[in-house]
């Protein structure tokens, strides 16, 4: 979960240049090709976040780097790839390679529009958001541009959306995009804890900075996050929603029950029609149209059930006629709408059903395998085949004293609506843009919709993630479920999708729209009104963009010739260009766990945070060996190692290089002087055969033929516990004469 955080408590490349010519054309499509052409070079924008360069064109080629969203770029030619598709060849500011054509799209030529341009200036947009509304503008003219004067400094606002846990990002993303904050990285481990569950982690400064900066989404896709949310009926349809959540969950459908607002609609639009209080069905001496139609759809759920034409039959003969309705068991349904307006001289209303003989009954004129209904006050329960489909049906045939002729009856069969029916109930409710509530939905469920939070596994839903968050032992999905189980505001408990949906929507524009948070980028970034950067739906870092991704599906591109009016954030002191997406991954640990030089003691004592150390020595020593060890496996050391003291002065930089490249200097600066500290390693002489070898006072142990080092502790003879002695043999031959080295240092 591509995931959104909801909290009810308050919680919760270069500058792109104008580009003059004398016609307004469309962006252009790079066709398929099967070599590679060559042609000028040709000014274009990368079309997604992340979107991968490749070494060679095909999936199968090495990643060279990424490329975030409206970065500018240079097409040098296309080709067929390895994998079918059709790839760009493309320049960028640090090199070439491949990317996929739908993720890479040509400039628009713009010709000069004085009354836009003076818009824009009334409007006070900087230089630097020009560029990329210029091309919006040449593809949809009667597309509106406001600047949202936050009178923000942009470098404030950045570090208060980095307060605490206010921005977060899934956990798989890339290193860069991930925080290496005290209290958000644990360089002990080398990894992220988790905030609002184990898969949410604090995101970085970059990826804060790339998110907030509208520039970085001014394109005909990621700009659908600064349109307003308010509810237009006029242009915001169901057919649209329809198209809009085409291929996801929400182009399902859901069961409702009679209380819902939706019933009776939903009844009529599979056939059947409420005629409570209405007059006869019958016109004249003919029906109005069709099969007869029923109270609650009865009869129609025969006709719907799944049977052919001839197997499910209706008579109907209003009071008062005189001769009886003649409807043969093999009749089609029009033959027997046909047979109704003959005379009849009964008051019957006759139900005939034939499926095979499979539906009984002790009808007193039942007939070639028929059911005959035809006492007034009577009930009727047709069994068997003819019903399976379309559920249980009981039909009433009543007396009617005014000579109505009605067929009354109840349906007891499965209702369903679509989720855009419901969403279009909540959005009328709400006041809120359909379109909008879909993508919240989606941002917040996935495409496919297989959160638990909308399982119903116990009996409750929450499609908004409404109070979704970790607390109390509680994961997020089970506090969000509880909130959902509680009665009260906003149509709670929500044990069905409709009072879910319709109650979070009614939750969103009470809280949310009415304080002023009317676009998906302020849902987000809160950078208006008196709860400034409080008062967040979510704490997804890249959830207003992806919104507004979403959202611009709903748009097709009759939609988009309407004149649609964006909202878009601007803040004093802003950087001249976008901010750039990061792209580096890998561990970013480069600190160590230990840094000593052998037999002597650095000033401070080690400690992975401090990078500068200082050591005085006897201007005796003449060389020392520095030793260090990385904290994360990944990371590389250069600078530790035998380092030669031939000046006064000797200073050794341990550079660490972690995963993802980032570097870190440790320094140690040793200086010569009298008095200084002298290398704790010492020449003894040991007795044959290499036994009460005397340190201090302190007998070592027979060292027999060992030949490599031994550790011995003699803490209790130095009255010192963190010292101890290596002893080495030098020889291994049986003489009195060899040498023994014996260290003393740190444990």
């Amino acid at each position: 979960m591509k995931k959104i955080k909801l909290k009810t408590k308050l919680k919760k490349a270069t500058a792109l240049f104008t580009i003059l010519g004398l016609f307004v054309s469309v962006p252009e499509t790079l066709a398929p090709n099967s070599a590679l052409i060559s042609h000028a070079e040709q000014l274009a924008v990368i079309r997604g976040t992340n979107v991968n360069v490749r070494s060679s064109a095909g999936t199968d080629g090495a990643v060279v780097t990424s490329l975030g969203n409206n970065t500018q770029v240079s097409i040098i030619g296309q080709t067929t790839g390895s994998d079918g598709n059709t790839w760009a060849q493309i320049s960028f500011s640090g090199g070439t390679g491949y990317v996929r054509s739908d993720f890479v799209q040509a400039q628009v030529s713009y010709t000069n529009d004085g009354n836009f341009e003076a818009a824009l200036a009334q409007q006070g947009f900087p230089e630097s958001y020009k560029p990329g509304l210029r091309q919006l503008h040449a593809q949809y003219p009667n597309w509106v541009f406001k600047a949202m004067n936050t009178g923000l400094d942009w470098s404030t606002a950045v570090q208060a959306e980095l307060q605490g846990t206010s921005s977060l990002i899934d956990k798989g993303s890339k290193s860069s995009w991930k925080s290496t904050e005290a209290g958000k990285f644990d360089w002990t481990t080398s990894s992220w804890p988790g905030f609002d569950g184990a898969t949410w982690v604090a995101a970085s400064k970059e990826i804060v900075e790339y998110y907030m900066d509208p520039r970085n989404f001014l394109d005909d896709s990621y700009i659908f996050q600064f349109t307003a949310h308010e509810f237009d009926p006029s242009v915001q349809t169901l057919d649209r929603l329809k198209s809009m959540v085409k291929g996801t969950f929400l182009e399902g459908s859901v069961t409702i029950d009679s209380s819902s607002p939706l019933y009776q609609t939903a009844l009529q639009s599979m056939g059947y029609t409420d005629m409570t209080g209405t007059a006869d069905p019958v016109t004249g001496s003919s029906y109005e149209s069709g099969p007869v139609t029923v109270e609650a759809g009865s009869i129609l759920d025969l006709v719907n059930s799944g049977l052919n034409a001839d197997e499910v039959l209706i008579g109907y003969d209003a009071p008062g006629s005189t001769t009886e309705t003649q409807a043969a068991s093999e009749s089609t349904a029009s033959e027997s709408a046909a047979a109704l307006n003959s005379s009849e001289s009964s008051d019957e209303t006759v139900i005939n059903i034939t499926d095979g003989g499979t539906v009984t009954s002790t009808s007193d004129n039942a007939s070639n395998s028929t059911t005959a209904v035809t006492d007034a006050g009577s009930s009727y329960t047709a069994p068997g085949e003819a019903i399976t489909a379309g559920g249980a049906v009981t039909v009433d045939v009543a007396a009617n004293p005014a000579g109505a002729g009605n067929i009354t009856g109840t349906y007891t069969g499965a209702v369903t609506v679509t989720y855009s029916d419901i969403i279009m109930e909540a959005a009328e409710q709400a006041q809120i843009s359909p379109y909008v509530l879909a993508s919240m939905i989606i941002q917040e469920q996935g495409s496919k919709g297989t959160s638990g939070s909308i399982s119903g596994a116990t009996g409750y839903y929450n499609y908004f993630n409404v109070g979704a968050y970790a607390t109390g032992g509680m994961t997020a999905v089970e506090r969000g479920l509880w909130y959902a189980s509680q009665s009260g505001s906003y149509n709670r408990p929500w044990n069905t999708p409709e009072r879910a949906i319709v109650g979070g929507a009614m939750f969103y524009a009470s809280n949310y729209l009415n304080a002023g948070q009317n676009t998906l980028y302020l849902k987000r970034f809160n950078v208006q009104g008196s709860n400034i950067y409080k008062h967040q739906y979510m704490t997804n870092t890249q959830g207003a963009a992806e919104e507004g991704k979403n959202l611009s599906k709903a748009y097709n591109d009759a939609m988009r010739q309407d004149a649609i009016t964006f909202y878009i954030p601007v803040y004093s002191n802003m950087p001249e260009t976008a901010c750039p997406m990061p792209t580096k991954d890998g561990n970013p640990n480069n600190k160590l766990a230990s840094l000593s030089v052998d037999g002597f003691t650095l000033t401070p004592g080690f400690n992975m945070d401090t990078a500068s150390y200082t050591l005085i020595v006897d201007p005796s020593v003449t060389a020392v060996n520095v030793s260090a060890a990385a904290i994360h496996s990944g990371a590389t050391i250069s600078g530790a190692g035998q380092v030669a003291l031939d000046q006064a002065s000797t200073i050794v930089n341990v550079l660490v290089t972690a995963e993802n490249g980032d570097q870190l200097n440790y320094q140690i600066t040793i200086n010569k002087s009298a008095g200084g500290q002298t290398n704790a390693y010492q020449t003894f002489m040991p007795q044959d055969p290499y036994s009460n070898v005397q340190v201090a006072g302190y007998a070592y142990p027979t060292l027999g033929s060992t030949n490599g080092p031994v550790t011995v502790d003699v803490s209790s003879a130095y009255n010192n516990a963190s010292v101890q002695a290596v002893v080495t043999e030098t020889a291994s031959n049986s003489s009195s004469t060899n040498m023994v080295e014996v260290g003393v240092g740190p444990m």
